[in-house]
């Protein structure tokens, strides 16, 4: 009986471990991510190799490329990963990519152009090393002598971006000249981190582009035969990388232009802080740049993070900007209004909550729509002959908006504030009215800086 009662209390036993060694692993394996990495092999000519050997040796990948001359694999990881590329191919030189990095939920595209393994010291493999990103050397851009002057004297609309840049390779001391909109593509992933969130990524195109397009017109190293450097110094551009997410935002923001008096500026950028603050930790205290005519790349994801778009990021951060349409871009069409509900949450929350306060409701403006939020938004729909549903759609937000405009002050402020990303203090003033001038200038609506019915649905559906 007792070894009975012993055998049947291990086979038990035995059980309950099974299931707790077995419960974590299959939890793992439902929350695994991907990372893709897609490779393309060329020779110098830019066609095709097939039948390339391509490898990951810490990954133990390794595959051909197709007729297209491409290869691709798919990792399971929860973790960014730094890579090194192998590329083989009979008659060519070997050639290695190191310290690249695979991103969760992204793709990493690599571009391998082979040349032909002609002398004897083409045995050795092509090295090409990514360099250190700006956000882990604080490295700040070298700023021109005469970019201040420039920038008060400078005149005169600039509507479309060149067709290609000169960029100087330091490490191979040589000169590229390169499709413009191909160069931006591999400097983004360079500056900003392709994980990061898409309106973040968007504002570092934005910058990224400007900047780049400002030195096609102003030169930086007159007489040397070149717009940029592929450092620090300007921007990291690197022709061998890029990422699905980063190429995604140039492409969404190319038909935009950043202006300040109606012409591309030079608009700078540095690592900064993950903070709300446009000086603290940035470039104001550590280069002494001045405010106002920078972004910090954290402070870009900070603000992403906390619900700001692309447009807000760049307003908040360079002053008295305009962002308009490139010459043969389009003016985007008015978004519509979101609708919002219980289980919603973010800024277009937080703005309905202000909005509610104005009319009389005792709510936290916290971005959470529950209980109270829903009640709230009931109460005000019954109050104003509408269906009492707790939804905010477009006959609720026509009842809840109310017109502000420089001057006013209260909660219905507070909520056009929270929708521009700038300062959120109940006054209506100079910054707030900029940011509304900026935003209709996007739409192409009436620029009076006034937030009335067409301007509040911009800010919302934004």
């Amino acid at each position: 009986m007792l070894r009975r009662l012993t055998w049947r209390w291990l086979g038990l036993l035995s059980l309950a471990l099974g299931l707790l060694i077995q419960a974590p692993v299959s939890a793992q394996t439902r929350n695994q991510q991907r990372a893709n990495l897609t490779v393309t092999v060329t020779n110098i000519d830019g066609k095709p190799l097939s039948n390339a050997s391509v490898s990951v040796a810490s990954l133990g990948l390794t595959t051909t490329t197709n007729e297209a001359g491409i290869a691709h694999f798919t990792v399971s990881t929860n973790d960014s990963q730094v890579i090194e590329v192998a590329v083989e191919s009979q008659g060519h030189r070997a050639w290695r990519l190191r310290n690249a990095q695979l991103i969760p939920n992204d793709t990493l595209l690599v571009d391998a152009p082979l040349s032909l393994a002609a002398k004897a010291v083409d045995q050795q493999p092509e090295i090409i090393e990514v360099q250190a990103h700006r956000l882990t050397t604080n490295a700040p851009q070298e700023a021109n002598l005469n970019d201040a002057e420039l920038n008060q004297i400078m005149a005169g609309t600039n509507t479309t971006p060149p067709s290609t840049i000169r960029v100087y390779r330091v490490s191979l001391g040589r000169i590229d000249t390169v499709n413009f909109k191909t160069y931006v593509k591999h400097v983004l992933p360079n500056e900003w981190v392709a994980g990061w969130r898409t309106e973040s990524l968007r504002s570092g195109a934005m910058a990224s582009k400007t900047y780049a397009w400002y030195r096609t017109m102003y030169p930086k190293y007159p007489g040397k035969g070149y717009d940029t450097k592929d450092t620090t110094a300007d921007q990291v551009y690197n022709p061998n990388v890029s990422y699905a997410s980063t190429n995604a935002a140039v492409d969404d923001t190319w038909n935009y232009r950043l202006i300040k008096n109606n012409a591309i500026f030079q608009s700078q950028y540095c690592a900064g802080s993950y903070n709300g603050s446009r000086t603290s930790g940035q470039c104001s205290q550590n280069h002494g740049w001045t405010v106002g005519l920078y972004m910090s790349q954290w402070g870009s994801k900070y603000l992403a993070d906390n619900g700001s778009s692309w447009r807000s990021i760049l307003t908040f951060y360079y002053d008295n900007v305009t962002i308009g349409t490139i010459s043969g871009g389009t003016t985007p069409s008015l978004p519509a209004w979101p609708s919002l509900r219980n289980g919603s949450s973010g800024n277009d929350v937080k703005a309905a909550q202000y909005l509610l306060r104005s009319h009389g409701y005792s709510l936290t403006a916290d971005g959470a729509f529950g209980a109270g939020t829903e009640q709230a938004v009931r109460s005000f729909q019954s109050a104003n002959g509408l269906t009492a549903d707790g939804i905010i759609g477009p006959q609720t937000y026509a009842k809840l908006i109310k017109t502000v405009q420089n001057g006013s002050s209260g909660d219905a402020v507070r909520a056009i504030q929270t929708l521009l990303g700038v300062t959120v203090d109940g006054a209506f003033g100079a910054g707030t009215e900029q940011a509304v001038l900026n935003l209709q200038a996007t739409y192409d609506l009436t620029r009076d800086g006034i937030v009335g019915p067409v301007t509040w649905q911009a800010a919302f559906g934004k």
